[in-house]
């Protein structure tokens, strides 16, 4: 179990209502972090920062929608201020927007419309926290992580469209880490399988304990062990940036 002292530091997590984004905020805010949670509003993201809440945790929602460029850019702003500043940006949000795997020759359901949609919250989204964190987090000598994709390195995720913007991703990595060095770090964490108790990916995987039987750690990550890596790349790792790091199981071995 890796931990860190985190007292006194400002984080937000997006896409952190649930799934691996609520694993890491609870793990950034266990190791006592303010954490602002900025995910859709709805029942979800009042109800998972009201539940860390009566844990005793300095958690707070942050509604928003990523895929509004000017929303998502008041939201960070408004968390900042909020917290007097800003130390971590986790961007765990990301959605299939399908919810049945498109195969890569079925170009016909891969409309301009499908393409702008999978983009703009897989990819854009992390541009635009990024860009709006970018100020506060120079002046705290922070760093940012990304969630990127096992389907951004080979393809073969839920669609076409996925994959790219999950390889984009890993780009947009690195070009953040090249623009904002030395004050900020920047890196990515690529997952692998996600246990299903730690997953809010509406696909279902029936088959992922017999999938991940292949790998070599032979089972499917939680959303404890991502987070960790997420904590690592923040609060640690004060060498490392422009990187995706393979948190997969050996998926990629």
């Amino acid at each position: 179990m890796i931990s860190a002292d985190l007292s006194g530091s400002r984080t937000i997590v997006s896409g952190g209502a649930s799934g691996l984004g609520l694993a890491t905020v609870r793990k950034f805010a266990e190791m006592g972090s303010t954490v602002g949670i900025a995910d859709l509003e709805g029942d979800r993201i009042h109800e998972s920062a009201a539940g860390l809440v009566e844990e005793g945790l300095d958690v707070f929602a942050a509604p928003t929608d990523l895929r509004d460029g000017d929303l998502a850019r008041q939201t960070v702003r408004d968390a900042a201020e909020r917290m007097d500043g800003l130390d971590y940006l986790v961007n765990i949000a990301g959605h299939p927007v399908t919810l049945t795997i498109m195969p890569a020759t079925d170009l016909d359901s891969q409309t301009e419309e499908f393409w702008a949609e999978i983009l703009s919250v897989n990819l854009l989204s992390a541009f635009r926290t990024s860009h709006a964190a970018a100020p506060y987090l120079k002046e705290s000598k922070g760093a940012i992580v990304n969630c990127v994709s096992m389907s951004g390195w080979r393809g073969g995720g839920s669609s076409s469209p996925y994959c790219v913007a999950k390889g984009g991703l890993i780009t947009l990595t690195k070009e953040l880490a090249r623009g904002l060095a030395p004050d900020v770090r920047v890196n990515a964490i690529s997952p692998s399988y996600v246990h299903p108790d730690s997953s809010n990916f509406p696909l279902k995987w029936d088959t992922v304990f017999e999938d991940t039987k292949s790998l070599p750690l032979g089972r499917p990550g939680t959303g404890e062990e991502y987070a960790e890596a997420c904590l690592f790349l923040s609060a640690g790792a004060s060498y490392i940036t422009g990187q995706t790091i393979h948190v997969d199981g050996g998926w990629s071995a």
